[in-house]
């Protein structure tokens, strides 16, 4: 507990940096709606590059939420955020030698991962509630038109997406002990993923790859029309589980640096 404590604490105002982040760009996207919504529409793009960015639709408000945050700018604040705090807190200590003094005392090592994992878990639900709460400030600027399920899709959605790829980074970080490591494998992992969800439909012969990304179980569903989606989220949540099992078990397997 004590480390956990530590761990939120030197991530906080990081974290409610980012939720103010958030608030504030839903509250700009959510004011200029209404002056150039009629005039955009929906965008001419090939199939794929819409797909990207979240069906090009900037006609309706829905499609214009969907497209400016959910769509890039909210899984990359809240990816961003899970990254370098997984990271950061382990991999980063490790390197210098922080985690080494530690562990000199009677801390278990899959106990002290576990606990800078759930430190990097309340930065990402930090965020995600700062998203949740300019969602609703953004959308009554912009007059209204979506309802409380979908913002609260929205939210929880880019939580669990933001967990998932957490916990890819405090695996790799407790396998190598490096943070450059760490955070280049989920970055990948997460612009990959990205790419493949918008691209791989259009190929018949590697389309099943949509499902490895982690960007299709957050948002094949359409969270900010639809809501939350159970299963997609129980998809999300299992691979977090997972990950962060293989996290306290590869960092009893090496020598940590000192």
């Amino acid at each position: 507990m004590p480390t956990f404590l530590l761990a939120v604490r030197l991530r906080l105002v990081g974290s409610l940096l980012a939720a103010v982040g958030m608030i504030a760009v839903l509250l700009m996207v959510g004011a200029l709606f209404p002056a150039v919504g009629d005039s955009i529409g929906k965008l001419d793009l090939p199939e794929g590059v819409a797909e990207l960015l979240g069906g090009a639709d900037y006609g309706s408000l829905t499609g214009w939420f969907r497209s400016e945050i959910g769509a890039v700018y909210g899984p990359l604040v809240i990816g961003a955020t899970a990254i370098t705090a997984a990271a950061g807190s382990t991999a980063g200590e490790e390197e210098q030698g922080i985690l080494a003094i530690v562990l000199a005392h009677p801390v278990d090592r899959s106990r002290l991962i576990l606990a800078k994992g759930a430190a990097a878990a309340v930065g990402v639900a930090i965020v995600a509630i700062g998203t949740w709460i300019g969602l609703l400030t953004g959308v009554a600027v912009a007059g209204g038109g979506i309802g409380l399920a979908g913002i609260t899709g929205l939210a929880v959605h880019l939580l669990l997406f933001g967990l998932v790829v957490g916990a890819l980074a405090l695996a790799v970080a407790a396998a190598t002990g490096r943070k450059a490591v760490a955070i280049a494998s989920a970055s990948a992992f997460a612009v990959l993923g990205f790419l493949v969800n918008g691209f791989a439909p259009l190929v018949d012969a590697i389309e099943w790859l949509k499902y490895v990304s982690p960007f299709y179980w957050y948002d094949e569903s359409d969270p900010i029309a639809n809501g939350v989606d159970l299963g997609d989220l129980a998809v999300l949540a299992a691979a977090t589980a997972l990950l962060t099992v293989a996290a306290a078990i590869l960092v009893r397997r090496r020598d940590l640096r000192g």
